[in-house]
Parts: structure tokens; sequence; C-alpha cells
């Protein structure tokens, strides 16, 4: 979990990725209240919506996340289990989960409080594009949606113990293997994935001096990092000085990558809301464009498996599926009047008259 900064006083770690998300939520509802005062709009109600999307897209993006990789969460059991699976500081959301179940919620919203949902999904939409395009960087900062391996100049490396460098010895690529000091033998046998070695965690690593010297527990996830340092006579500094000597093969940096298109679609989703002939034209704007944006940089990624009949991704998939909803939503459009019937331009609450003063007495 890359740390950027520590709260004084409680030392409560924050992770950048939190930190990004949260500036992309920030911004994005800023924009998009912004964008409806100008058209006339409610921004309480864009408001709203955000709060919304805060909520839903994280749930929708780590429930994605679940499906995609349940497979890291198969060794718990219980509480254990249940503290991983809330746990999203470290990253593990799949962004289209989280579009999907914001779709979902925000028209059911705006449906039930009888606003225009073409409208405000298109005051909405840049700020969407802008808020993923604000997370991929913080996707980059917390190390996952890695690309695959390449030698251009602008190729990144990640440090020991993220998802790259991890996933890179697990597929035993030339030039990922590791010392015999950084890797522990599982005391089942075999790890979850069926493999009887593995690297040793970030975690560990990052465990100070006071917490390993106070003993093996049971159950404790220092165990391993322990059993090292008497294996191989070194300290716990060692261990993380011999860590840094081996960060993950140069990777495309596909979170750049992600943010800076997505980036650029806000902007033009900007553009074309200013421009727009028909109410709803922006949403499926995005959802047209976008998935095939996703769909090309799935191609240089390599943290997602291909679980379509061995051929596309999971995200692949629901990128033609958005797509096709982008592309016939922009087609039924022809026949809908430019305007949406609910789109009601929206007037301040006027302000209470002030109470008549009254004279004093025996006036």
């Amino acid at each position: 979990m890359p740390v950027m900064f520590k709260i004084p006083g409680i030392g409560l770690e924050i992770p950048g990725y939190g930190v990004a998300l949260m500036i992309g939520f920030l911004l994005s509802a800023v924009w998009a209240a912004r964008r409806a005062e100008r058209s006339g709009a409610d921004p309480e109600v864009v408001l709203n919506c955000a709060f919304i999307a805060l909520f839903g897209g994280v749930i929708g993006a780590r429930l994605m996340y679940l499906v995609n990789y349940w497979h890291e969460f198969a060794d718990a059991r219980g509480l254990e289990l249940f503290l991983r699976i809330i746990d999203v500081r470290r990253g593990g959301l799949v962004v289209y989960g989280g579009l999907i179940l914001v779709l979902v919620g925000v028209v059911f919203y705006l449906w039930r409080g009888k606003h225009s949902i073409r409208w405000y999904l298109d005051i909405m939409a840049p700020s969407a594009a802008l808020g993923m395009a604000i997370g991929r960087v913080g996707c980059f900062l917390n190390g996952c949606c890695f690309g695959g391996v390449c030698d251009l100049p602008w190729a990144v490396q990640f440090p020991y113990g993220s998802p790259a460098r991890h996933q890179q010895w697990l597929n035993r690529e030339a030039g990922a293997g590791l010392p015999p000091e950084l890797v522990v033998v599982s005391p089942r046998g075999v790890w979850p994935d069926g493999s009887a070695a593995f690297p040793i965690s970030r975690e560990s690593l990052r465990a100070n001096d006071q917490e390993i010297a106070a003993g093996p527990a049971a159950g404790s996830k220092y165990y391993d990092m322990r059993a090292q340092m008497q294996r191989y006579d070194l300290s716990a500094a060692e261990l993380r000085a011999l860590a840094r000597h081996y960060p993950s093969l140069p990777v495309h940096p596909t979170q750049l990558y992600s943010a800076i298109t997505l980036g650029l679609l806000a902007l033009l989703l900007n553009a074309v809301y200013w421009r727009r002939t028909r109410d709803g034209q922006v949403i499926f704007t995005l959802l047209l464009i976008e998935p095939w944006t996703r769909w090309t940089l799935e191609l240089l990624r390599a943290d997602d498996p291909l679980d379509i009949l061995g051929l596309a991704t999971r995200s692949q998939f629901l990128a033609i599926l958005l797509s096709a909803v982008g592309l016939i939503g922009l087609w039924m459009l022809r026949s809908r009047t430019a305007r949406s019937r609910r789109a009601r331009l929206w007037e301040p609450p006027a302000a209470a008259p002030a109470p008549a003063k009254r004279g004093k007495a025996g006036a």
C-alpha cells in the first residue's frame, strides 16, 4: 500500500490511491455543478448525483474486482475475509463495475425525482471522464493496472512487492528472478495459487524491528519474514535493503496512458456539451468512445486474465456492450425531441421577505 503521508498523532497511513480518488471526486463534482449552473440546471441535483457516484462507484468497482480476482481472497475466512473485502485502500477496484452501478443509481434517482435523465447525464458525462482520469493516477501511485514489459524510453519500474513485480515473478519472466533470501516456502506446502514458494510480501518488509523482535506469533503475517531472518542471518533492515535492488522489469505505464486519454475525452465531452443538438448526446458519446480506448489499453495491460473464451478480458467484453449502448442510444436520439420533456430551468428559491420593523412602544 504506497503511503502518501501519515496523520500526525494517530499514525494513520493515507494511501496515494485514496487521495487521488478524493481529488477526482471533488474536482469532478465542482466542474459538473458549475456546468449545471451555467446551463440553468439545479446544482443541488448534480451534487446529489455526485455523492451517489462516490459510493456507488466504489461499491460497484469493488464488486467487479471481487468477481475478477476472487482467488486473492481464497485463503481468508470469517472476519479476516470480510475485512479484506472492504479494504479498498490498496486499490482493488475495476472501473467498469463502478460505472455500471453509478449509471443505474443516478438514473433511478433522476427518474424518482422527475428530473431530466438525458440532460443531467449530459451535464455529468465530462466530469465522469475527468474523475476516471484522476482515478487512474491513483492506480499509478498504487501500482495496480500495470502494463506489459517493454523497452520504451518512458517505461516505468515499480518497487519490490508491487503487483507488477509480483506478477512477473509468478510468470517466471526472463530477468524477474529473485534471490533465495526474498523467497519464502509456504508452511502449508502450497500457496492458494498452487505454488510452493512465494516472494516476501511488501507488508512484511515494511514491518519494523520492534514488531519482529516481539517473537513469532501464531498466524502472524510477519512470520515468514522472521523465518527468513533466522535462515539467512539477516536483519529486517538488510532484507529491506536487498529488496530495493529488485524492482519490477520496465513496463508500459498504462495507468498514465488511460489518464491522458480520459482527460482528453473529458475536454472533448465538455466541448460537445455546449454544442449538442439533443439532450443525451454527451452521455452516449462517452459510452461510445471510452470503451474503445479501454479496449486498446487492455491489449497493453498485463494484470487482467483473458477470461472470455481465452481471447478477451472481462473489461474488453463489457467495453463492447457499453459501446453498443452508446451507438444505439445515439441512433435512438434521432427520433426523440431535442430537449427532454423534463428539462426545466432551475430557479433559485425566492428569499423570504424581511420581517417589518416594529415601531418603539408609545410612538
